[in-house]
């Protein structure tokens, strides 16, 4: 329970500074940034004590996401939030060794699911806005 409202903290700080820094960054890229970022967490966790099999899974997932945010970002910003909101989908994977077994802390992907659902929601609903009002 504690990482679930934790993860609902982190997420409203992100929320909060994705609109605080949108004087710096576009929300677009602070997106971008965020999905390549929370895609390389599970490839840090993955390089302590797993076999090569598990990082090259790893690193393989991290390239996906890598590409859903820099395509996202140069042609559909919706890509970017559907790929947070995949993020947890990988999360779950990771639950207990459901299926995927990297060797990870054990409350890590409900304290990150709960973050990837809440902001690609948050960040789905924004780019969907913007997309309504280009037209």
């Amino acid at each position: 329970m504690i990482e679930a409202i934790s993860g609902l903290v982190v997420a409203i700080v992100i929320i909060i500074l994705s609109r605080v820094l949108v004087k710096y960054f576009t929300v677009k890229l602070f997106a971008a940034a965020n999905l390549i970022a929370i895609a390389l967490i599970y490839v840090g966790f993955s390089l302590k004590d797993n076999p090569a099999g598990w990082i090259a899974l790893e690193c393989c997932v991290a390239l996906i996401f890598f590409f859903m945010a820099l395509i996202g970002y140069t042609k559909n910003n919706v890509l970017i939030a559907l790929g947070i909101i995949l993020h947890g989908a990988w999360d779950i994977l990771h639950h207990n060794g459901f299926f995927i077994d990297t060797s990870i802390p054990v409350y890590w992907p409900t304290f990150c699911l709960v973050i990837d659902i809440v902001d690609g929601v948050y960040f789905w609903i924004i780019f969907n806005r913007q997309k309504k009002m280009a037209f």
